[in-house]
């Protein structure tokens, strides 16, 4: 992990913490910037002068002290196929990114209507008692699928 004022290169970035005041968390919160949400860096911090973000289709300057208080990890690493795993074999709590949906056109066009896309932060809440179905938190709502719908899934744990 990293913060944000360290960040040099351009690509994708998931928000892991945000510290300091607690008017500028309360600020930030108010505009969606929260634990979990995927930021773009335009520009990095090359020097004092703060960088450029796209935040939910809107460009952002950040200053160089505000983004001291961002703690990001890179996305751009997710890509290494050696560490996905199917969510359904994904622990409790544990919150994880989707990589890759697999499946024939049907299957894979469900998921993705259902909010499943690509760099999507999930986490599984709960498993019924027989192992299916799950229980997902993504994008601040609660979502049910089979555990055969799961397992095309692939994501990749993040550590928050």
């Amino acid at each position: 992990m990293q913060t944000l004022a360290h960040v040099t290169n351009k690509g994708k970035y998931i928000i892991t913490s945000i510290t300091g005041e607690k008017a500028l968390t309360r600020r930030l919160a108010e505009i969606g910037m929260i634990k979990g949400r995927i930021i773009s860096v335009l520009s990095g911090n090359r020097s004092e002068s703060g960088l450029v973000v796209v935040f939910q289709g809107q460009r952002l300057a950040v200053s160089a002290p505000m983004a001291t208080c961002i703690e990001v990890s890179s996305v751009n690493q997710l890509d290494d196929e050696t560490q996905l795993k199917p969510l359904s074999e994904m622990s409790l709590k544990t919150p994880c990114i989707v990589v890759k949906i697999l499946g024939d056109k049907n299957v894979r066009k469900r998921l993705m209507d259902m909010g499943l896309t690509r760099n999507t932060l999930v986490t599984i809440q709960q498993v019924a008692p027989l192992g299916d179905p799950l229980e997902l938190i993504l994008r601040g709502y609660k979502l049910s699928i089979r555990n055969f719908e799961a397992q095309y899934i692939l994501v990749q744990e993040v550590n928050m």
